[in-house]
């Protein structure tokens, strides 16, 4: 076997490897997103504690500090649990696309390589 065979060798089942790893993380990424949107829908929640809880009191004209009274604080607690429903769901699809792009990439790269591979050690034997 030639040093430019052994080279080749080397490449081939080294991009096999990388392509077949890229597949199998891309794969356990859409299983754990499918999980958690459907089965443990509560495992994106984020709990926030009241030292962490955003202020919404703003300071008017004369530089004095207005809260919000019962109601409108409830309104204002309900739009941020709103937007960050909002923002799972934009980062839930922004994972599936990043996951279903690597299996395209990486599904007919790893084809590729694994049938050449194949090939090559058909006509060896």
């Amino acid at each position: 076997m030639t040093t430019r065979n052994v080279i080749r060798n080397i490449y081939l089942y080294l991009v096999s490897a990388v392509s077949l790893f890229l597949m199998v993380f891309a794969l356990a990424s859409m299983i754990n997103l499918g999980l958690r949107t459907w089965l443990f829908p509560k495992a994106d929640d984020n709990y926030y504690y009241p030292k962490a809880r955003p202020e919404y009191c703003m300071p008017d004209k004369a530089g004095l500090q207005v809260c919000p009274t019962g109601e409108e604080l409830t309104k204002l607690e309900q739009q941020d649990k709103e937007r960050a429903a909002d923002a799972r769901t934009a980062q839930r699809q922004r994972d599936l696309v990043q996951n279903i792009s690597m299996l395209i990439v990486a599904a007919p790269l790893f084809g590729y390589h694994w049938r050449i591979i194949r090939r090559d050690r058909s006509l060896e034997s």
